[in-house]
């Protein structure tokens, strides 16, 4: 049954006639990813600048995403297997809590052994890329396509995508916050950052309210409520494949981790907190507005086509970027990557769901978070290790060549595998030129 947004949650930004089709549980998954990647944001930034002060270098910081990206890998894989005989919202609601709980801790460890195991258990380092990265973003996407009609399946995912990067854009403002703390209140840097830690353990206890909240409709057909063995599942081959290029993509994506892009602005231009946030800020809202083109242009020429011809002329745009001799010039071919380089998000989540069986869809969602996980741990340390090995530019201007040759794989690949409504549209003119019997 179908819901209105009124009847849940007055976002006014989505509350609008024509989203009307948004079902209850749907507004509470994307509004609860909204306030995820809000707190995720302003941390990703953050955290470079909180380990500087407790006197941690450049690899610390690497080492630490890493970390914690791997942690989301960890129990990416986990949810993969158990989800079904769990309960995807049980699982969602443990794992919220678990990383509002982890926040609460790193205000008071400082030993960096202590450091990298809450970044671990929390997945207290995703986010740098926008995405929200999360443990629970598997159930999220496994649980979507079951609310809302096929032909909206691709506009409700672009609605899920805006709102998470809409919440990373305020988090990037928010990251400003510690210079108006430390103005007003006199309070130290060290402790101006320890109070946003603060902040983001109380907004990940409102996405688990949130995720409280969700009927039992999210848990999917009884069939599906059992262990599942992603290697007996009938698209296994699809699955295995796609994840495999996906990880590949989220390697190259890691190499740009939004705490490093913050470091390199930092030491090469001298920019701060207060005006990366800034930076950042209109970099999120134009991927924002980029992805709900995404799902308007996919209607045209398709999931796959999208995905790949949007990806290719940001990876040009942010090479641009890295060699730019002033801070503006380098700021606006970023803003000009961020506009095209997440047009993927909507579409591949769209894509991945649609051409698995519904009862695969977990395993999915959870193989593809686990690939993009565990190969985006070593993503933050490669840089890091380039960036003082070489020069700041060489892992970026590598990640994006990389990205290129992903993009053209992808394409060869899987050019000829569309999903159901695709293949209606192709069938169409063909079935209307048939003499009527």
């Amino acid at each position: 049954m179908t819901f209105c947004w009124k009847s849940t949650i007055n976002l006014a930004m989505l509350n609008l006639p024509v989203l009307q089709w948004v079902s209850r549980d749907a507004a509470l998954i994307i509004s609860a990813r909204g306030f995820r990647t809000f707190s995720q944001s302003f941390v990703a930034i953050l955290i470079f600048f909180y380990l500087k002060q407790l006197g941690y270098g450049i690899l610390h910081v690497g080492v630490f995403l890493s970390v914690g990206v791997a942690g989301v890998a960890f129990f990416a894989f986990i949810v993969g297997l158990i989800a079904g005989k769990i309960g995807r919202r049980r699982l969602m609601v443990t794992f919220t809590l678990v990383s509002s709980a982890s926040a609460l801790a790193l205000i008071f460890a400082e030993n960096y052994w202590a450091l990298l195991s809450l970044a671990f258990i929390g997945g207290l380092a995703t986010g740098g890329g926008g995405g929200g990265e999360s443990a629970a973003q598997p159930l999220e996407m496994a649980s979507l396509p079951d609310t809302a009609p096929t032909e909206r399946r691709t506009e409700l995912f672009a609605i899920y995508s805006i709102v998470a990067r809409t919440g990373t854009a305020l988090g990037a403002l928010a990251a400003g916050l510690p210079i108006l703390y430390q103005d007003s209140f006199g309070l130290s840097a060290i402790s101006s950052y320890k109070v946003m830690f603060l902040a983001f353990a109380a907004f990940q206890l409102v996405g688990a309210l949130l995720y409280s909240r969700l009927s039992p409709a999210v848990e999917g057909a009884p069939t599906q409520r059992q262990w599942t063995n992603p290697l007996k599942l009938p698209s296994r081959r699809i699955i295995f494949t796609l994840t495999g290029l996906f990880s590949v993509d989220t390697f190259t994506t890691s190499m740009v981790h939004q705490s490093l892009i913050a470091a390199w602005f930092n030491t090469k231009f001298g920019l701060e907190p207060w005006q990366l946030g800034q930076v950042f800020f209109l970099s999120h809202v134009l991927t924002a507005i980029s992805m709900w083109v995404a799902a308007k242009l996919a209607n045209k020429i398709g999931l796959l086509n999208t995905m790949v011809f949007t990806h290719i002329p940001s990876s040009l745009f942010f090479m641009v970027a890295v060699f730019a001799p002033t801070a503006w010039i380098a700021i606006l071919f970023w803003q000009l990557r961020a506009f095209m380089s997440q047009m993927d998000v909507p579409t591949k989540d769209s894509y991945t769901m649609a051409i698995v069986g519904p009862e695969e869809r977990v395993a999915m969602a959870s193989m593809h978070m686990v690939s993009r996980s565990a190969t985006g741990a070593f993503g933050p340390v490669v840089t890091t290790q380039i960036w003082t090995v070489f020069a700041a530019s060489v892992p970026f201007v590598a990640s994006a060549i990389v990205k290129i040759g992903y993009d053209l794989s992808l394409y060869a690949l899987f050019r000829n595998v569309r999903p159901p409504e695709e293949t209606r549209r192709r069938q169409q003119p063909a079935t209307a030129e048939e003499p009527v019997a």
